[in-house]
């Protein structure tokens, strides 16, 4: 299951970088081997590196316009996975793809999913985590922040019968996909590390979707996309919900019984994971919670194998790549509170906790 609702190549010319032409570089070096058979690493940034979209960024697909989240997670895999001879490139070029993401983004904050598709705004975090991750683009930082901080997900009755049919508490307002409907467990947990990465890990929206996602576990381990139970029926537990919510806990420092039952999930369910990109998100989540299982290496190389060559493998090739790297987590966890005062002045936090 991917993390994002399916979103199929997007076609059509990038104007951004049309416009730029002749003023970016080529693509992020490749780290080179003396082997005669390089690893399973370098081949897939070697792959990455050449299957851009446009000079910008990633589209889902090898063709079409750049996207805000295979672009984001391609570049997060380039700048854990290189090494000193290709660190300059690497830092060069996300510098470049931060800028396009800076400029698609709306005067609001809001960031689209690409230049020809304009909403919804899931794709906000990513953004978000990319900038802080560079030290870049600080105003767009504050905007987007606050935009994520201004979207809550619908709220419903908290009353015994709404309990019976939904099973969780709907009073908890975390991030929903699209605006105006229900928080899921997905958006809330992605924003959940990117408002931590930016330094407002304490605020009062960042607790109350903890508590979301900590009231959506599913009582025998994991989550799934967003209802626990329906008319009293326990669903099944999915890996990449599971892992972002245990991202998104560990990011808090949380160490709970749901926590430990989602662990407890991802490892049994590891042997059976082919899907690259649930591979991925689970390996960087037990990862987070010091919990990778022997055989995982062997996993992630099975996984290269299967989707390498493929039309739609640049976020596969980017979370393999995330997954193998033991500093990977802090990307997306990590927390710098002096950039707190930068996003936001008192009087913002003040109207925005209200939520």
């Amino acid at each position: 299951m991917a993390i994002f609702p399916r979103i199929e190549p997007l076609l059509g010319s990038d104007l951004y970088c049309l416009q730029k032409r002749g003023t970016v570089s080529p693509a992020s070096t490749v780290v080179e081997t003396d082997s005669l058979n390089p690893s399973w690493q370098e081949q897939a940034r070697r792959e990455l590196a050449g299957i851009k979209s446009s000079r910008c960024g990633w589209s889902y697909g090898r063709r079409g316009a750049p996207c805000v989240e295979p672009t984001v997670l391609a570049c997060l895999a380039l700048l854990v996975s290189g090494n000193e001879e290709s660190r300059g490139d690497d830092l060069a070029h996300s510098r470049r793809a931060a800028d396009w993401v800076a400029a698609i983004q709306h005067p609001d904050g809001l960031l689209p999913i690409s230049q020809v598709v304009e909403g919804p705004g899931w794709t906000t975090p990513f953004a978000i985590l990319l900038w802080c991750t560079l030290a870049v683009h600080d105003s767009a930082r504050a905007r987007a922040v606050l935009w994520l901080l201004s979207l809550a997900g619908n709220t419903g009755d908290r009353g015994a019968e709404a309990r019976a049919v939904v099973g969780h508490d709907q009073t908890l307002a975390g991030w929903p996909w699209v605006e105006g409907t229900h928080s899921w467990v997905e958006p809330t947990a992605m924003s959940i590390l990117a408002l931590g990465r930016a330094g407002l890990g304490n605020h009062p929206r960042v607790a109350k979707g903890t508590r979301m996602i900590l009231d959506r576990a599913l009582p025998h381990g994991g989550w799934n996309c967003g209802n626990k139970t329906v008319f009293g029926r326990e669903l099944r537990p999915q890996p990449v919900p599971t892992a972002v919510s245990l991202l998104a806990l560990a990011a808090q420092g949380i160490r709970s019984p749901a926590a430990t039952r989602g662990v407890d999930y991802l490892q049994r369910a590891l042997p059976g994971l082919r899907a690259p990109i649930s591979l991925g998100w689970s390996l960087l989540a037990l990862r987070a919670h010091q919990a990778m299982p022997p055989g995982a290496d062997t996993a992630l190389e099975r996984a290269f194998s299967d989707c390498a060559g493929r039309l739609d493998s640049v976020r596969s090739l980017a979370l393999l790549l995330l997954a193998s790297r033991q500093e990977s987590p802090s990307l997306l966890t990590s927390s710098d509170s002096s950039q707190a005062q930068r996003h936001l002045t008192t009087k913002d936090m003040q109207r925005e906790s209200s939520w």
